[in-house]
Parts: structure tokens; sequence; C-alpha cells
């Protein structure tokens, strides 16, 4: 979501909701310290968002007291394709990755390890044996390998880990690409990809895995880091949030429970640490410098 106001918290804000829902603005409205914050769904709703509050305050404009809207205004087929193509071209790279999981949680669920899933596990280097032989490996790699160490990602057991995974990944995904640009997107989805799946495969033992958790954890620090060390950006993520993250992470490593990919987990967000920091303070380097010149 993305912030338009801060607003006491004793006003009553319930009319200038339904003003907005009237209006087809998607927005939530949330407490934070001892403050409203209104925030709406879509930035280039930002603006017409906060017009309605300065309207609605002086009284130009309120809200319908009749309900217009009914079960076709919001399950209106053409108006959800418009949304989602408006959404593929804001976000192509998040929208793309959502609904190729979506895709292939229906033609190859993970849980039934068929033969369409195996084409896209994790390479074994091994070779069916207990020791990879980093040399012979190398000699033999190719790109089939290279796209099979991204690949297990679009993979997913079931319903709600596909539903977890898909909320968090638009929930960053499209934070990241509002910010920054598409290509700087996808390079860093490949980056988490491949390390969070290597780790995974290392220490795991296996190649029987999937799932986008490393890569969403991967972004989740990507973006914490650029508002430690580049907060000028604007890309940063609520502080109850970055809470929240780090504590699922830690339970679900205590917990140790079968089928979840722990080490993807972790090792998604220390690369998610390096990489954004990294970039973070590139940038914040390169407009210094520009400054001073």
């Amino acid at each position: 979501m993305f912030k338009v106001l801060e607003i006491s918290a004793e006003e009553n804000l319930t009319q200038f909701s339904r003003l907005l829902w009237q209006q087809s603005l998607s927005h939530r409205i949330y407490h934070e310290d001892e403050m409203q914050i209104v925030a709406v769904a879509n930035p280039a709703d930002i603006s017409k968002a906060s017009t309605l509050y300065q309207q609605w305050k002086s009284g130009h404009i309120k809200p319908s007291q009749e309900d217009s809207s009914s079960v076709n205004t919001y399950l209106n087929p053409l108006k959800s394709v418009e949304q989602l193509l408006q959404a593929l071209l804001r976000y192509p790279v998040t929208i793309a990755l959502i609904l190729l999981c979506c895709v292939m949680a229906v033609i190859a669920p993970l849980s039934t390890l068929s033969d369409t899933v195996r084409l896209f596990l994790f390479p074994d280097f091994a070779y069916g044996t207990r020791t990879i032989n980093l040399g012979f490996a190398l000699s033999n790699f190719s790109f089939r390998q290279f796209l099979n160490m991204i690949s297990p990602m679009i993979l997913h057991a079931g319903v709600l880990h596909l539903a977890f995974n898909m909320l968090w990944l638009w929930e960053f995904g499209r934070r990241i690409e509002t910010r920054q640009a598409s290509w700087a997107m996808l390079i860093l989805i490949i980056v988490l990809a491949l390390v969070s799946n290597t780790a995974q495969y290392l220490f795991g033992g296996s190649i029987y895995f999937g799932g986008m958790s490393g890569v969403v954890y991967g972004l989740f620090a990507y973006i914490w880091m650029w508002q430690l060390f580049d907060p000028a950006k604007g890309l940063g993520l609520p502080g109850n949030l970055v809470f929240f993250m780090l504590l699922a992470l830690i339970i679900l490593t205590m917990m140790g429970l079968e089928g979840i990919a722990d080490t993807a987990h972790i090792a998604g967000l220390l690369c998610g640490v390096v990489y954004g920091a990294a970039v973070a303070t590139i940038s914040r380097i390169q407009r210094a410098v520009i400054k001073v010149n």
C-alpha cells in the first residue's frame, strides 16, 4: 500500500472511506502511533485520494448514501481483465511470475512428483552418487541445468503454499518495480533463486524441493537494506512488517517442519541483505559524487 495521508486518530473517516470506495479507489485505513494512515493500493491514485480528502473535508463532496454497487460491479470480467493488463504494464516481472506460478500449480503441483514436475527440479550435480565432483560438474554444465537451478521457485505443493508466497511476492515485488526498473527486478529474482535454491540443494540433501519462499525473503531483505542504506530512494517497509518477517523466519526455523525449505529461506534472506546493501550503497555514493560535481 502507498501512504496518502496522516490524520488524527480522533477524526472519524468512515464517510471518507465510503467515498473512496464509491470512487473505485482501493485503500486501507490503519493506525500508526497516534495517527490514522490512509493508504491506496495504486500509486497513481495518491493525488486523487488526497484531493478527495480536501474536498470531503471542506464539504464540497459527500459520499452517496445509496450503495449503487452490486455483485456485477465487483465481478465484472472486462474490468478485471483491464485491471490485470494495467498491473502487468506497471509491474511486468511481478505479475508474470505470479501468473506463471499459478499455472504451474495446476499443471505441475510439487506434491505429485510427476514427470512434468521432474523437468523443473534442481539438477543433481552428484549424478546419483553421494559426492559432487566439481570439475566433472563444471565440464558438463549446460544452459538447461542453469535454468533448472532457477525453476524450483515456480513449483508449489498446494493452495496455501502458493497463496502465501504469491501474496508476499505481490507485496514486495510491486514495491521494487514502482521505484526501480523491471530489468533490475528480474536480475534480482534470478540471483536470489540461484543462491537460495543452490543452498537448499547443498545443505538440504535432496533435489525434491520448490517454492518462492527463498526469493520472497530475499526481496524482503533487499527492500529492508535500501531502507537502511539509501532511504532517500523511498523504498522501505513498515517496522511491524520487518518484525513479523524476521519473527516468522525464526519460528519456522526452530520448528523444523518437514517440507519447509529452511535453508532456502535463510540463504535468500542473507543474499538479499548483501545484494541490497551493496547496490543501495553504490546508489548513495553515485548520488553524492554527482552532487559534488
